[in-house]
This record gives structure tokens, C-alpha cells and sequence, in this order.
């Protein structure tokens, strides 16, 4: 049995990629040459130390397509997704890759952006006749809408697809952080993302203020259960800016299961969701059968567990340096 691409409340909508000309709105309008943020670019050692690609030669040479995987808060590249999305992808003849974000991305985000631009520029210089996707989980999409927003013609150029699982573009309300011990802890209450993360935030009122460019494809995935939505509707935090022309949707909606309970961390390695996400990829029609628990063998829960019993510990923290307010941008948009 099958449905179509994405089911919002059982009704069928379609995703279509929109070819139009897209003005660039600018914070100020100069005819000054654009600056770089006083928060400085990671060097390219630096980028090629923190992009994982997976070493498979025969899938390089077989397969068109990179999935950068971007990973949320307190985690690093490999730890969020090589038990999940990196072990499954390949069997799709999907080449997948991870950035570790700095400091465990619990960093100014204005600077862990500039870690999925370079990665994104890394990869096209290593592997230029290839397509780039990206998939990111959590907080890794504020670190990918800082690329979009601020380098919107570099990214448009570049990247082909956009998927967001559990994504936080509206900012996270106080109720969500109390979902969130390791965030809401002493010991991390004032590293830079805390700050930035937060509704209302000058982060997140600057990521909101354009459109994301086009001709990428969007999608944003959330579950109606995800508790960092608390005090907010999931589908309202998850959505994408303003005039941006890509949909969220939920797998509860799609898969017609209401009480289907998947938390935040569960997206990572949600069959169905994963499902979601390659049919939007490919541009097919989702296989309802995929929301079984095991209808794709490497979306290993026993990795999701212990990223659920380990996440929350000292030990798996990120160790940004405290702050006392939020760090404010100086970048201008590209």
C-alpha cells in the first residue's frame, strides 16, 4: 500500500521544487563590500578534521549523491548518527557524511554555521560533480539556517535538498528547556546556544527574517509528541521562515497512527521518519510499511537508548565557554 509523497490530517499534498527568481533582502541596503562576522571562519584543517565522509570507494564511484548529516546539541558527527542514518544510507547508494560542530554544539551558533558552509564548500571541492544533500536533527538545523540565511546564493548554488527532523526554527519556549535537563543544567545554562536557541532570540528573529533560497527543496519532519515543542505546537516550532516553500509535516499524519508516541530524541532512528525523509529525497511515494520498527535494519535502537541514558550526562556535554548574554551577530547576508 502506498500514499502519497506527504499526507497532512489524511489529506494528500504534493512537494514541488519552485524555479523562480528570489530577490536577496539585505539587512541594510550598501553599496559596502560584505564583511566577515568578528566571529571567524574555521580554517580548512579545521573543517577537514571535523567532516567525516564514509570511506567507501566503490559507493564514491557508483553513487551522485552526499548526505551531509548535521547533528543537534551535546553530540558529536559520528555519535549521533553512525548507529542510524550513516549505516543506513549507504544501502540506498546514498554517500554519507557528518560535521562535528564545535564544541559539541553547545557554541555561538553564528560560528558553528560557518562549519556547515565550509563543510558544505569542503565537500563540493572534493567531490564537485556530486549532489548535496543535508539532513540535520535539533539544534544542527539553527547551525544550518545560519549558512541558508547569511550565504543564501553560495547554498543555493550548492545544495539540492534540505530535510530538518525536530527542528527548532522558531526557537525553543521555557516550557521545551525544562524538557531538555542537559540544556536547562547549571553547567550549561550559559554556554552561547543556550542563549540563542531561545524564542525570541535576535538568533532566531534574524533566521526568520528571509525566506530560504531557492531552488533548494525543504521539508521539516516533527513529531506531535516531540516535548521540546512544549508551550508551542510542534508544527509551528518546526516550520520553516516565512515565504520559504517547503512543508512540515508530521509522522503521526502521514502513517494515519494519532497515538504514535516519538520523543525528540527518537527521531533520529524512527523508521517511518526515516522513510519520510528518502522518499522526499527521491522524489517517490512513501511506503506506508516503513513505519515498522524494523523495516530498515541499521536504524539501530540500541544505539538510540544509549544516546537517551548517556545524553544528559556531564560526559556528554558540550564544553563551550560561558557567556553572560547572547553573543549578536555581525555577519551581513552573501
Amino acid at each position: 500500500m502506498k500514499k502519497s509523497v506527504i499526507s497532512i490530517g489524511g489529506v494528500a499534498v504534493l512537494i514541488a521544487a519552485a524555479f523562480s527568481l528570489w530577490h536577496l533582502k539585505t539587512p541594510q541596503q550598501t553599496n559596502a563590500e560584505p564583511t566577515r562576522s568578528k566571529v571567524q571562519y574555521p580554517s580548512e584543517d579545521v573543517i577537514k578534521n571535523n567532516l567525516w565522509v564514509l570511506p567507501d570507494d566503490q559507493l564514491k564511484d557508483d553513487s551522485n549523491e552526499i548526505v551531509l548529516l548535521v547533528t543537534g546539541a551535546n553530540n558529536t558527527g559520528s555519535g549521533a548518527w553512525a548507529w542510524s542514518y550513516a549505516a543506513q544510507l549507504p544501502k540506498q547508494n546514498y554517500i554519507p557524511a557528518t560535521i562535528t560542530l564545535p564544541n559539541m554544539n553547545s557554541a555561538d551558533l553564528n560560528y558553528s554555521g560557518k562549519f556547515v558552509y565550509e563543510a558544505v564548500a569542503q565537500l563540493h571541492r572534493d567531490y564537485p560533480q556530486k549532489n548535496i544533500n543535508i539532513i540535520a536533527h535539533s539544534l544542527g538545523n539553527l547551525a544550518t539556517s545560519w549558512a541558508l540565511h547569511y550565504r543564501p546564493t553560495f547554498m543555493a548554488k550548492h545544495v539540492k535538498n534540505y530535510v530538518a527532523l525536530g527542528a527548532p526554527f522558531k526557537g525553543i519556549q521555557s516550557a521545551g528547556f525544562d524538557k531538555m535537563p542537559a540544556l536547562a543544567s547549571n553547567d550549561q545554562a550559559q554556554v552561547p546556544i543556550n542563549f540563542q536557541v531561545k524564542a525570541g532570540s535576535e538568533f532566531v528573529k534574524h533566521i526568520n527574517s528571509t525566506p530560504f533560497p531557492k531552488p533548494i527543496r525543504y521539508l521539516s519532519i516533527i513529531s506531535q509528541t516531540d516535548e521540546v515543542a512544549a508551550g508551542q505546537s510542534p508544527e509551528h516550532m518546526a516550520s520553516f521562515p516565512k515565504e520559504t516553500e517547503g512543508e512540515t509535516v508530521t509522522p503521526q499524519a502521514i502513517y494515519q497512527k494519532p497515538d504514535m508516541l516519538l520523543g525528540h530524541v527518537e527521531e533520529l532512528a524512527d523508521n517511518g521518519i526515516y522513510e519520510i525523509a528518502t522518499s522526499f529525497l527521491e522524489k517517490r511515494e512513501i511506503n506506508l510499511a516503513a513505519a515498522d520498527q524494523k523495516y530498515y535494519p541499521e536504524m539501530q535502537k540500541p544505539g538510540l537508548d544509549l544516546t537517551i541514558l548517556y545524553g544528559n550526562t556531564k560526559s556528554h556535554t558540550g564544553d563551550a565557554k560561558k557567556v553572560e548574554r547572547e553573543p549578536i551577530s555581525t555577519d551581513i547576508i552573501e
